[in-house]
């Protein structure tokens, strides 16, 4: 039995289940479920295309540079994590109350802890997940800005993609504010933090980068199933994402 039958599946059983609540949450949730099943039997032409990482010039000029296997390091100014062909719905809210769906059910985003536990590409069916590592091989410390960055986006896709950057295993995950069709339209979407710009996913400074010094990087992208802008409106839209490594201070000795 296929994903997809066994997600539309349980989607049926919630919504019988969600018949005995009160009324005002019941048109929320069958909202919920409606949308999960709609990218249960269909799904985007493109997710994310293949996800670009890469250090500027001034930053190679620097030694900043990067690998993908903590062990082989095989040097690199740039790397591509490919893209996934199965591109329906996921969420991280799983047992939690934005969400119906419980913890180890087949459309949660896994853990931190499973997520970074693969160098390389580690993707689910329906979800990028890609681990590298940032060196400094050069001589002197120096300040880094890792920046993710929407290079295109179609038909409002932007609007229900979720980003999650581990740094050294540190999680924070990005979204854009709620939209019209949200509960709170212009706050945050809940256990999120917004996009730096419409063009910016994230932007985050990294002080006093010294030689030798490495960070552990996972980048997961992912369309969170329980945005309200998670609809058929966006059936066939996509993003394209590159995350870049800057140096904006070189520190003397």
């Amino acid at each position: 039995m296929s994903q997809k039958v066994r997600l539309a599946e349980r989607v049926i059983s919630a919504s019988r289940a969600a018949r005995v609540a009160k009324a005002s949450r019941l048109g929320i949730m069958v909202s919920a479920i409606l949308t999960f099943l709609i990218f249960a039997i269909s799904y985007y032409g493109e997710v994310v295309g293949n996800f670009t990482f890469s250090v500027d010039r001034m930053a190679q000029n620097a030694g900043i540079t990067m690998y993908e296997n903590a062990t082989e390091k095989d040097y690199t100014s740039r790397l591509i994590a490919t893209k996934v062909e199965d591109n329906q719905g996921m969420t991280a809210y799983c047992g939690t109350e934005y969400t119906l769906y419980q913890l180890g059910d087949a459309v949660c985003i896994p853990s931190d802890e499973e997520l970074t536990s693969k160098d390389g590409s580690n993707n689910g069916e329906s979800y990028i997940s890609y681990t590298f590592y940032v060196e400094n091989a050069g001589d002197v410390p120096v300040d880094l800005i890792a920046s993710v960055n929407m290079i295109s986006s179609s038909q409002g896709a932007d609007e229900a993609i979720r980003v999650r950057v581990i740094i050294d295993g540190i999680g924070i995950t990005y979204a854009k504010r709620q939209s019209d069709k949200g509960t709170a339209p212009g706050e945050l979407e809940p256990l999120t933090e917004t996009f730096y710009s419409p063009q910016e996913v994230m932007h985050e400074k990294i002080s006093y980068f010294k030689p030798n010094d490495v960070m552990k990087v996972t980048v997961v992208v992912w369309y969170e199933g329980e945005d309200a802008d998670h609809s058929i409106a966006i059936l066939g839209g996509g993003v394209k994402l590159d995350m870049q490594f800057t140096v904006i201070e070189v520190y003397d000795l």
